[in-house]
């Protein structure tokens, strides 16, 4: 069972591939290099754009390059474009409270995972994608 969802997965997979791109590259060519949706990767890279993680230039010599450093991309923020807030379960999300944490107690051990899970995430960013 994956962790992450396709859109994570295809997301990061093209983040990376701009990385060792490091110039403009259109979806087109991107989708035929890694065997991605043409019209899925197009939609992913209005969020990646709007997050300022991707930049677009127009015309023959146009495309999308990142927008930033690839150690400056984190993949827990990646992450966090797609899948929202990063939690193990619905009673461990920051904002929220456990209607059964008076009698469950498991909500304190969630948030323990949680904390170094997210920790790991927050540790890599696409430049360790080799």
């Amino acid at each position: 069972m994956p962790i992450f969802s396709t859109r994570t997965d295809y997301a990061l997979i093209m983040l990376v591939g701009l990385a060792r791109k490091k110039s403009f590259w259109s979806l087109k060519t991107l989708s035929q290099e890694y065997h991605l949706p043409y019209r899925y990767i197009s939609r992913l890279a209005v969020y990646l754009k709007t997050a300022g993680f991707l930049k677009s230039r127009e015309g023959v010599q146009g495309g999308y390059m990142l927008a930033k450093s690839p150690k400056n991309i984190k993949v827990i923020d990646v992450v966090e474009i797609f899948e929202g807030e990063f939690a193990c379960t619905r009673c461990s999300k920051t904002h929220g409270n456990c209607p059964n944490e008076k009698f469950c107690g498991m909500r304190g051990s969630w948030l323990k995972m949680q904390n170094q899970l997210a920790g790991i995430l927050w540790k890599f960013s696409i430049a360790d994608f080799k």
